[in-house]
């Protein structure tokens, strides 16, 4: 049996948390190498993890079990990163040295649909919630429990933490 190997995914402008979570759904191990910014949000400083590698993702699988055809049609990603025909591999060397170096994020997703999370900021502050997806890098949608009804609401990923 061959090992597994480490292919380079590109995604979709700011979506490479969503390519990340379905990727990892579909079986494959992702890498997301992030780094920490601080930005102002609202008159407020705000550290959150971008990409190091904007547009970019680490995926690892084996050639033959028919995941790298599935990039393509996976929400998020783009396809992968081929020189000439042939799909690029990177070498489990230079992935260990990234994740050494990054210190962040080994495996995503910070959150799964179904997780209970808090809200931390804005009108509904203190409420707990009901993690769906992603939306794109920045934001997540959640279901919020107001009125007896579940409602979808999409918030910024900084404002949402652990229960």
């Amino acid at each position: 049996m061959n090992t597994p190997q480490w292919y380079v995914v590109l995604t979709k402008p700011k979506q490479e948390q969503l390519a990340a979570e379905r990727l990892q759904q579909q079986g494959g191990e992702v890498f997301l190498p992030l780094f920490e910014v601080e930005r102002m949000y609202k008159g407020k400083r705000c550290k959150r993890q971008e990409p190091l590698f904007p547009g970019y993702l680490f995926l690892q699988t084996h050639a033959d079990s028919g995941l790298l055809s599935k990039v393509r049609s996976t929400i998020g990603a783009r396809q992968l990163l081929t020189f000439g025909n042939q799909p690029v591999t990177v070498n489990d060397l230079l992935i260990n040295d990234l994740r050494q170096r990054c210190g962040v994020i080994h495996n995503v997703p910070l959150f799964k649909s179904g997780q209970k999370v808090s809200l931390r900021e804005g009108p509904f502050r203190n409420y707990e919630a009901i993690f769906k997806e992603y939306d794109g890098n920045e934001r997540a949608i959640i279901l919020l429990g107001l009125l007896g009804q579940q409602n979808e609401l999409v918030v910024e990923l900084s404002e949402l933490g652990e229960p």
